[in-house]
């Protein structure tokens, strides 16, 4: 473990209450105010022109699928581009059900490949269903890379191809950030309600390297819900200056519903697919999730000193 590279005072949260929401919803549990693929060509930066002060992401994952692409993939990316994000992050499960070439061109591209040149991308499980040829085909990307963003360090790992040299990445990406904020992806939740999935102790490592690492945003998908939880410590418990855990995984296919909560869940929204957007400044952060159906499902501000 590193240790945290900045010491932070407790950050103000506000949380605006939800708005117009009919979607399957808990009440807060908790306060707030191995591929096969050469990647040896591949860089492990993205270059973006980003303009300065605060900017726009959009976070979704598990996206695209044969039966669906048209009624959910396709009104998830009419959102996205209503809201015109200067950035897209996937959160893997993108094309299904193997992420092979002809699903990521027969399903993803009619769809969000929209925003292909704007995205930065995590692989999902079903992307190894292929052993990832199709995902590192269609964004040409190494497992593990990052960039700057609106005076913001963003990082993107793949679990799948080694977890140790993601959570090593994360890790060294902590160390080399200074004084900006950190924002870090990958497909698999540590902690979840999701009915499918749930929280994973797999995941451990990575999360511990975040928090090590001082990364304030953890975005995930996997599960096909929306879920936000508490700022938490290396050991999931509440901690002021904690990391956020967002859990975006209802970017079309297949909406799921919710387990019993999760200690620490903030927010949980189930049954519409929707995309997590993101504001990002250097002195924090506000989020705010839409679905399709034009609701307002959580959104709030967080301060970074």
């Amino acid at each position: 473990m590193v240790p945290r590279r900045v010491t932070r005072a407790a950050p103000a949260v506000m949380v605006v209450p939800l708005v117009a929401v009919t979607a399957c919803m808990s009440s807060p549990a908790g306060q707030v105010s191995a591929s096969s693929v050469s990647s040896s060509s591949r860089s492990s930066t993205l270059e973006v022109n980003a303009a300065g002060g605060a900017c726009v992401v959009a976070a979704a994952g598990d996206v695209a699928g044969e039966d669906d692409y048209r009624t959910g993939a396709t009104r998830t990316a009419k959102l996205i581009s209503a809201v015109q994000p200067q950035k897209v992050l996937a959160l893997g499960d993108l094309a299904y059900s193997d992420g092979t070439a002809a699903e990521f061109s027969d399903y993803y591209d009619p769809t969000w490949g929209e925003f292909r040149t704007m995205t930065a991308p995590a692989p999902g499980n079903h992307e190894y269903g292929s052993d990832g040829k199709g995902y590192f085909d269609y964004f040409d990307v190494a497992p593990n890379y990052a960039f700057d963003l609106c005076g913001w360090r963003i990082v993107s790992v793949d679990q799948y191809a080694s977890m140790s040299e993601a959570a090593a990445f994360i890790e060294a990406e902590g160390r080399s950030a200074g004084d900006r904020p950190l924002l870090a992806f990958w497909h698999e939740p540590r902690f979840s309600s999701g009915i499918e999935h749930g929280s994973n102790p797999k995941l451990q490592p990575l999360w511990e390297a975040a928090v090590a690492a001082g990364v304030d945003v953890v975005l995930n998908g996997h599960d096909h819900n929306y879920e936000r939880f508490q700022p938490l410590d290396a050991n999931g418990e509440p901690r002021s200056d904690g990391t956020v855990e967002f859990v975006s995984g209802n970017g079309g296919h297949h909406p799921r519903d919710l387990a019993d909560r999760e200690p620490h869940s903030a927010a949980a929204i189930a049954g519409t697919p929707g995309v997590l957007f993101l504001t990002l400044r250097t002195d924090g952060y506000d989020w705010i999730y839409r679905d399709v159906e034009a609701r307002i499902g959580d959104t709030g501000t967080r301060h970074l000193p």
